[in-house]
């Protein structure tokens, strides 16, 4: 029997791979290789160059599966850099409680929806984050609220991870309020993004919806983002970063933009609300 013809119980991912045309593997490795490259340059997540690229030959629900063990994989050597690993994780408790809450419900609600609704969802997402990191807001968490705030954060953060992977510029925006920087920043963000992303694994498991064919292929995924990453950071200096962030981050809003059009998302709402 060939590989190709192999089938597997609860798979998500499988079927639709096993049956992709040859150009089709083709972009999706370039737009995974393009995402690593994107993020090599200026540190923009994986999953907001990829996804909009992906939807093109995926559903959103196999895109955030397949980018989960790229984005943990990417994550695991700042998560442990320069040790305090349990203090760390001690220090952001809350965040990290909220995120796992948030990531089984926004997994949940990705599995119960329709495709279309799922891709509008995606785009409103991907158009908040453009937002969060444009508008990149300043502001400081005193450290009597800072925990109960992180619940709260870290809930949202969650929900926007389970539905479309990408919970990176809140989070950040949210750690850099409490007065993290450099390493301690880098680390904790990491830290946050590893046990989420497991959280997300788990929950498609006992959902049903992943097998471990797909969560190999999930791993395979990993070799062009990081080859994309290694390749993006001699560009940073030979690019000028803000204007190339800047571009990246246009295109993402326009990708934004076409998946809420196209998942007529806006007619429905305005429908429901009754105008």
């Amino acid at each position: 029997m060939s590989l190709f013809h192999l089938t597997f119980p609860h798979s998500l991912l499988w079927p639709t791979l096993q049956a992709l045309s040859t150009r089709e593997w083709l972009i999706l490795i370039c737009t995974l290789l393009v995402g690593g490259l994107v993020k090599g340059v200026v540190s923009i997540g994986v999953p907001l160059v990829a996804l909009p690229l992906l939807t093109g030959i995926l559903s959103v629900k196999q895109a955030v599966l397949l980018l989960s063990l790229p984005i943990m994989i990417g994550n695991v050597p700042q998560a442990f850099e320069g040790g305090h690993t349990w203090k760390t994780l001690k220090h952001i408790g809350f965040l990290v409680i909220g995120t796992v809450i948030g990531i089984a419900l926004g997994v949940k609600i990705l599995l119960s929806i329709p495709g279309h609704l799922a891709v509008g969802l995606a785009g409103l997402i991907l158009l908040t984050a453009c937002l969060v990191l444009l508008v990149t807001p300043k502001f400081k968490l005193p450290k009597r609220t800072a925990g109960p705030v992180g619940l709260v954060v870290g809930f949202v953060c969650g929900l926007m991870e389970g539905i479309s992977a990408i919970p990176g510029p809140l989070l950040a925006t949210y750690l850099l309020a409490t007065g993290a920087t450099g390493k301690q920043f880098t680390k904790q963000i990491a830290l946050v993004l590893i046990i989420s992303i497991a959280a997300l694994i788990l929950t498609f498991g006992q959902s049903r919806h992943a097998s471990g064919a797909d969560l190999l292929f999930s791993a395979l995924a990993a070799i062009p983002v990081v080859i994309g990453i290694q390749l993006g950071r001699p560009l940073r200096d030979a690019l000028p970063p803000a204007i190339f962030r800047a571009i990246v981050l246009i295109f993402i809003l326009s990708a934004a933009v076409q998946m809420i059009l196209h998942s007529h998302l806006l007619p429905a709402l305005l429908k429901s609300t009754g105008f």
